[in-house]
């Protein structure tokens, strides 16, 4: 491994904070494990090469993390280290583990928050469609495995995968409310 891959990750070991030259060098180290060829040295920039290259013919899988998650990924793995960093001569002060990327879960105990935000706009998240024919089941729709919900693009119209829709509320007009007015004589 290089050196300075090597100087990267034992600064993001030394601080709770990760500053945003290291966070650069991260993205460089993540372009280079996922394309060792590339001059590529941020994530999404690399998506999106990666995407034009195969005509959009990829799997979410197939490609590095997207947006803000490198850094979410970097203050959510520097938790862990907390109650070994208390135990050294030195006690660490230890954030509040809400803000390095977990949450609490249901039954109040930590968890790890894989995703902050939209995986995607919502202009792309519309666009996105699975090919089921009989039913959307894990692991082979592609909406279900990333999940999301079936759109109208995906191949089957009658899965149980569908956002459900809000009826719009009929309004009603004004001559009908003009009639619960008048009082009988």
């Amino acid at each position: 491994m290089d050196k300075t891959y090597q100087d990267a990750f034992h600064e993001l070991g030394r601080s709770w904070e990760v500053s945003p030259e290291l966070f650069e060098k991260l993205q460089e180290i993540t372009c280079h494990i996922v394309l060792p060829s590339t001059h590529t040295t941020e994530v999404n920039k690399l998506r999106y090469e990666l995407f034009c290259a195969r005509r959009g013919e990829v799997e979410s899988s197939q490609l590095p993390p997207c947006g803000g998650l490198p850094l979410h990924a970097c203050t959510t793995c520097k938790l862990p280290g907390c109650d070994l960093e208390e135990k050294s001569a030195e006690p660490a002060i230890c954030c509040e583990p809400t803000d390095c990327g977990w949450m609490t879960d249901e039954d109040g105990k930590l968890a790890v928050n894989w995703m902050r935000g939209s995986p995607a706009p919502d202009a792309v998240m519309q666009l996105l469609s699975c090919k089921c024919v009989r039913s959307c089941e894990l692991p082979k729709c592609t909406c279900l495995s990333n999940g999301l919900k079936c759109t109208d693009m995906c191949r089957l119209q009658t899965c149980q995968n569908k956002a459900i829709e809000e009826e719009p509320v009929a309004q009603q007009s004004d001559s009908e409310s003009d009639v619960d007015d008048i009082e009988e004589d």
